[in-house]
């Protein structure tokens, strides 16, 4: 079949047409890193973040602790038809491959068609953007596609001239979709803080905000925010106070957390992608509002990074990949100067290359050693201080133990974890067979609702590390309390993770409720210090 398409011409018209349409040119890109996506999907097992998610999506809420509801809502409705499995992952990936258009169309409305392919190339090969907002069940996905729907929106209205659309129209929309992304993630306020930013410094756009349209669409983004504000008006604002509380001053300052910080945002993104994408940042801050295409990317992009890059001056060391939604922001500016480089010099084709090649080494050799860990085989050294890669190691072993010890068989058992690490964890390895509560650092499990009455029943507690309060309270509240044979797996057969089993027998009174977070500590940190949180 293929040999015939060839024969009759078909892909090499194909072919011939990427160098002449930048349409196909980008579809193509798109293609090929859905399908890149689709096998990363396929063999990486769940991160932390995802099998936590998971668990908190089988109970439909207006919100959750963590984050808005949105990602959560998703996995709520595509889980009776995908299961709760590695399938999960296609919407997800599904609306990358958009996002991947979206930058396209954006890219293209401000600086023209080739500008778009090569900002295009740079997100996809960009690690943050493919290895995780792009594949896994996080809710940067739909952030992503949310925030750059609405840029492309403005945009439209802002830069097309007279063919620009109708106010109502443009901010009806742009509103629906800042409002949409706020139910993702709470870097939406940041957007639209950088929006209007846009709009009150460059003179001939403020007279935008005299029209009633935007305010509609401030108030189209606020209701659809409403299930947020309702389930936290519920919960004593327990989210917001999580969240916020992460840029609370901890004593002096901290340069080395804000550098270390700043270098875990050019690892993300991939440091020869960083290198060109923050040059080009540059280049248009200096240009100014003279540029005003390269301003209104900036402003839309730049409050996000900054806030998330000096928050760890004084606040908690935060997580680099906070503020990938502000970079998104500038890779058509990188897409111009990449567009218009290549006119006259060949370095942007072999910098194009030589990325891709990087991309496909490191994404082989660290999906192989996520899968195997033949890392530890060959270079045991280098593992002496833990291995991150171990966050994607399910724990699905742990179903055949307890189904051979006959636990899962039972109608009177359920499952104990001692925070919510290993609540998600152990969750999506036994499938739904054991109900699991957590008796600890609940997160959002500390908001779920134990639908059962557990009174006279019996119970695993399942975990890595058992904190000794943990097990003081369970002592409490069970009739008696029996330590199983430890029980350990991993990859290639070398024992990675090691579970302490204890059976505990006839619950006495009804369940405490599972701690939420410490807020003034807010440490969710796994046993190799990896913290999982985003």
């Amino acid at each position: 079949m293929g040999r015939h398409l060839w024969q009759s011409g078909a892909w090499r018209k194909y072919l011939l047409s990427l160098r002449h349409s930048p349409d196909a040119a980008v579809l193509g890109i798109i293609i090929v890193f859905l399908a890149v996506r689709l096998i990363l999907a396929a063999t990486l097992g769940f991160a932390v973040d995802e099998s936590y998610t998971v668990a908190s999506a089988r109970q439909l809420q207006l919100s959750y602790f963590d984050h808005p509801p949105l990602h959560y809502w998703i996995v709520h409705a595509f889980m009776p038809i995908l299961g709760d499995g590695h399938a999960l992952r296609l919407p997800f990936i599904v609306l990358f491959a958009g996002s991947s258009w979206l930058l396209h169309l954006l890219t293209r409305r401000l600086f023209g068609a080739w500008a778009g392919v090569w900002a295009v190339l740079a997100l996809n090969l960009s690690a943050f953007f493919t290895v995780s907002a792009g594949s896994f069940i996080v809710p940067d996905g739909p952030l992503v596609f949310l925030l750059l729907a609405a840029a492309l929106t403005l945009a439209d209205a802002f830069f097309a001239g007279a063919a620009a659309p109708s106010p109502w129209r443009t901010w009806i929309v742009a509103g629906f979709c800042i409002g949409l992304a706020g139910l993702s993630k709470y870097h939406a306020v940041l957007f639209a803080f950088g929006l209007l930013l846009y709009l009150a410094s460059v003179p001939a756009r403020r007279r935008v905000l005299l029209h009633p349209a935007p305010w509609a669409g401030a108030f189209i983004a606020l209701a659809v925010f409403t299930p947020v504000l309702i389930w936290n008006a519920q919960h004593a604002w327990v989210s917001f106070v999580y969240q916020g509380s992460r840029g609370i001053p901890r004593g002096g300052l901290h340069v080395g957390n804000a550098l270390a910080n700043a270098a875990g945002q050019a690892v993300w993104i991939l440091p020869w992608i960083f290198v060109p994408l923050a040059m080009a940042g540059w280049q248009a801050l200096r240009a100014g509002r003279k540029q005003e295409r390269s301003w209104y990317c900036l402003c839309l992009g730049l409050p996000t990074i900054v806030l998330f890059t000096i928050i760890p001056l004084w606040g908690e060391k935060s997580l680099p990949h906070w503020s990938m939604p502000g970079w998104m922001m500038l890779y058509p500016i990188l897409g111009a100067r990449l567009d218009r480089a290549a006119s006259a010099d060949a370095w942007p084709r072999r910098w194009a290359i030589a990325s891709a090649a990087l991309f496909v080494a490191l994404a082989a050799i660290g999906v192989g050693h996520a899968v195997t860990g033949f890392g530890k085989l060959l270079f045991p050294g280098a593992f002496t201080h833990g291995d991150p890669t171990l966050q994607s190691v399910e724990w699905t072993p742990l179903y055949a133990e307890l189904k051979a010890r006959g636990y899962l068989d039972r109608k009177d058992m359920f499952i104990v974890a001692p925070n919510w690490l290993y609540a998600g964890r152990i969750d999506m390895a036994l499938r739904g067979a054991l109900q699991v509560v957590v008796i600890g650092d609940g997160k959002n499990f500390a908001f779920q609702i134990v639908r059962k009455s557990l009174l006279g029943w019996d119970a695993l507690l399942i975990g890595r590390n058992i904190p000794a309060d943990v097990e003081s309270r369970v002592r409490e509240i069970f009739a008696s309390v029996e330590e199983l044979p430890s029980f350990s797996f991993g990859r290639s057969g070398m024992p990675e993770i090691k579970l302490r089993i204890i059976l505990a027998r006839k619950l006495l009174t009804p369940l405490p409720s599972a701690d939420a977070p410490d807020l003034r500590e807010q440490k969710a940190e796994s046993r190799d210090g990896v913290k999982q949180d985003h």
